[in-house]
């Protein structure tokens, strides 16, 4: 096209300069593109936070991290308490509990709830409870909801739940394992039963422990594993 007067060719530098520019765009539009594609479809990691001041109302936080590039769906979460075993008067022991669930044992979510529905167990008091309020992302939300975590995204959920103090009277032990449903119904599978707190009596006194970690939850994990998330 020809120049109209007092136009210039733009100068070989400028021209080079705007190459680059689109040169480095399409780079890094590429090395994004690679990035997620190095991402495994399904890795969702979660951790709680969980205070104690009031065993018998605790509120749980899920802090949940989708790794992976496909849409993660928590069907429900829920919490297991289990009270008993005297035996054992180590609170670091007692929490250890939580991986020792056997997944089959457990009702699924439609059949909970606030109140709590014990399971049969030969030498422990267990009681599966959904929570009695719920929170997504600071809004109020239906227990019968799935919670989406888009690929790449984190969310926050907030559960509250009413346990029976009468539970664990007696017994010197409690312990709470948060629930975590990938797949609501199937027996046997996409649950995680994770570590949470323990309370133990010991010598007259009450020692308490609380673990912080993060867990990596799996749909089709064997049982009711979670375990810890590599680094």
């Amino acid at each position: 096209m020809p120049l109209s007067h007092g136009q210039r060719w733009p100068s070989s530098r400028a021209f080079l300069g705007a190459v680059s520019a689109v040169v480095l765009l399409g780079g890094a539009a590429l090395v994004v593109l690679w990035v997620k594609e190095r991402r495994p479809a399904e890795d969702l990691r979660v951790s709680f936070h969980i205070p104690i001041a009031n065993p018998s109302n605790p509120a749980i936080g899920y802090r949940l991290q989708n790794r992976g590039r496909r849409t993660a769906v928590v069907r429900a979460v829920g919490l297991l308490e289990i009270a008993g075993n005297p035996a054992i008067i180590n609170d670091r022991d007692n929490i250890d509990l939580c991986d020792k669930v056997d997944a089959k044992t457990l009702r699924p979510p439609s059949e909970i709830t606030p109140q709590g529905v014990e399971i049969n167990a030969a030498d422990q008091k267990r009681e599966e409870y959904a929570p009695i309020s719920i929170s997504v992302a600071g809004k109020s939300w239906t227990s019968d909801s799935p919670i989406e975590i888009a690929g790449g995204q984190s969310l926050s959920v907030s559960a509250t739940f009413k346990t029976d103090p009468q539970q664990a009277r007696g017994e010197g032990n409690q312990v709470f394992c948060p629930i975590v449903w990938l797949d609501r119904e199937a027996p046997g599978s996409g649950v995680a039963v994770c570590q949470g707190f323990a309370m133990a009596m010991n010598n007259g006194g009450v020692s308490n422990t609380i673990v912080a970690r993060q867990y990596q939850i799996h749909s089709a994990s064997p049982g009711a594993s979670c375990p810890v998330a590599p680094q």
